[in-house]
C-alpha cells in the first residue's frame, strides 16, 4: 500500500507540473529574431488555417504590403546595389558585359515569390542581371553564401525585409505563367531553384528584390511606379491623310497578352478605323497583324493573323462589308525596329492599316 501510495504522489506531481506549463513563453533559440512578417503567433494562439492557394495571375492578394513597415533608411539610386567584391553584373546568360539597355526596363513587370506557391506581379522599373565572378571568371560555381549574405545584410541594412526564402513549386508558379511573363521571373532553369525575395517599403518608394543562387546567380530590382501613357488615338482624318501620302498606316492596338482579344482602352482605336471607312465608302483596305520576334515563329505568325482577324470581324460587326476588307498575319518577317530593344519590340507590335 506505501508503494502505491508514493506512485500516486509522483503522478500527481508530474501532472501538476505539466498544467504549469501552458502559459510560459516558448524558450529562446539563439537564433536571430524574425523579420516582421514571418514573426510566428504566440503559443496559445491558434494556429491559422492555411489559405488556399490562388493561381499564378490572380495572386496579387495572397500578399499584403501593409504587414511590412515603412522605412526611412538610406536608400540611394536604382538599382540600389552593387555586386559583391568580385563579382560584376551582367546581362546574359552567356556573355560578361553589361547592356543597359537589356538588363534595364523603364516600365515592364516582375514576378516575386511570396511563398512556394505564390507569385506577386510588381509594374514599374526594373533590373535583371547574373552575377558574374571576375576572379573565377565563370557564371557557375560561385560562392553562393557570400553573396546571399551580403546582399542579406545590405538590402537589412537600408530597411529591407525578407519575405520568403526557398524553393517556389516550379508547377505552381513559374510553369503556371503565360509564355510571356514566365520570362518576367527569371531564368527558365532556375524558376524552381532557392530564391529570397526581400521588400523595402518607404513613403515614397516600394522596391522588391529578388536573389537567386542555385544553378547560377541572379540578382532583380523592381521598383514600383506607374506607366508613362505615350500612345495617343489618331483620329480617322489622320489615318486618310497617312494612306493617301504612305499607303499605309501603323495602329497599336493593345490586346490581351499572347491572345487576339482586344484590350477595352483600345477599342476607340477601331471605332476610328470604322469612321474612316464609313467617311470614305469607296475605300478598300488590308488589315495587317505584326509581332516582335519573341518566341517561336510559328507561334507569332498565328498570333498576327488572329490579330488582324480580330479587328477584322470588329468592323464587319459594325457595319462594314466584307468586300472593303481583307486580313492578313506577317508574324515577325516585317520588323519597323530594332527587336534587341524593348522599344524596338513595342514598336514592332502593330497593326497596320493598309490601302487596297
Amino acid at each position: 500500500m506505501k508503494s502505491i501510495r508514493v506512485l500516486f504522489a509522483l503522478m500527481s506531481l508530474s501532472l501538476f507540473a505539466a498544467c504549469g506549463d501552458k502559459g510560459a513563453e516558448p524558450a529562446a533559440t539563439g537564433e536571430s529574431p524574425a523579420a516582421p512578417v514571418a514573426t510566428a503567433p504566440a503559443a496559445r494562439e491558434p494556429a491559422p488555417t492555411p489559405a488556399e492557394p490562388a493561381p499564378a495571375e490572380n495572386t496579387a492578394a495572397a500578399f499584403d504590403i501593409n504587414r511590412i513597415p515603412v522605412t526611412d533608411k538610406p536608400l540611394g539610386e536604382f538599382p540600389f546595389f552593387t555586386p559583391p567584391e568580385g563579382y560584376k553584373y551582367v546581362s546574359c546568360g552567356n556573355c560578361t558585359y553589361f547592356d543597359e539597355k537589356k538588363s534595364v526596363k523603364g516600365f515592364d513587370r516582375y514576378y516575386f515569390a511570396t511563398s512556394t506557391e505564390a507569385l506577386h506581379p510588381v509594374e514599374g522599373k526594373t533590373f535583371r542581371v547574373r552575377l558574374y565572378g571576375t576572379e573565377k571568371q565563370a557564371f557557375h560555381n560561385l560562392e553562393e553564401l557570400l553573396i546571399e549574405r551580403n546582399y542579406e545584410n545590405a538590402i537589412v541594412a537600408a530597411g529591407g525585409v525578407k519575405v520568403f526564402d526557398g524553393k517556389p513549386d516550379y508547377y505552381k508558379t513559374y510553369k503556371a505563367l503565360d509564355r510571356v511573363d514566365n520570362q518576367r521571373y527569371g531564368p527558365s532553369e532556375a524558376a524552381n531553384d532557392r530564391r529570397q525575395t526581400y521588400v523595402i517599403r518607404r513613403a515614397d518608394a516600394e522596391v522588391w528584390i529578388d536573389v537567386s543562387c542555385a544553378y547560377d546567380c541572379t540578382f532583380a530590382v523592381a521598383q514600383k511606379g506607374e506607366m508613362k501613357q505615350s500612345v495617343g488615338l489618331i483620329p480617322a482624318s489622320e489615318m486618310k491623310d497617312a494612306l493617301d501620302k504612305e499607303g499605309h498606316v501603323a495602329l497599336y492596338i493593345n490586346f490581351d497578352v499572347d491572345k487576339a482579344t482586344i484590350r477595352p482602352e483600345s477599342q476607340d482605336i477601331v471605332t476610328e478605323i470604322f469612321k474612316l471607312l464609313e467617311a470614305n465608302p469607296d475605300l478598300k483596305i488590308r488589315i495587317e497583324g505584326h509581332t516582335d520576334n519573341t518566341g517561336e515563329a510559328a507561334h507569332n505568325q498565328t498570333l498576327s493573323e488572329n490579330r488582324a482577324s480580330a479587328v477584322f470581324g470588329s468592323l464587319l460587326a459594325k457595319g462594314i462589308p466584307q468586300n472593303r476588307l481583307e486580313a492578313k498575319g506577317f508574324g515577325a518577317s516585317n520588323p519597323i525596329a530594332d527587336n534587341k530593344t524593348e522599344e524596338g519590340r513595342a514598336k514592332n507590335r502593330r497593326v497596320e492599316i493598309v490601302k487596297l
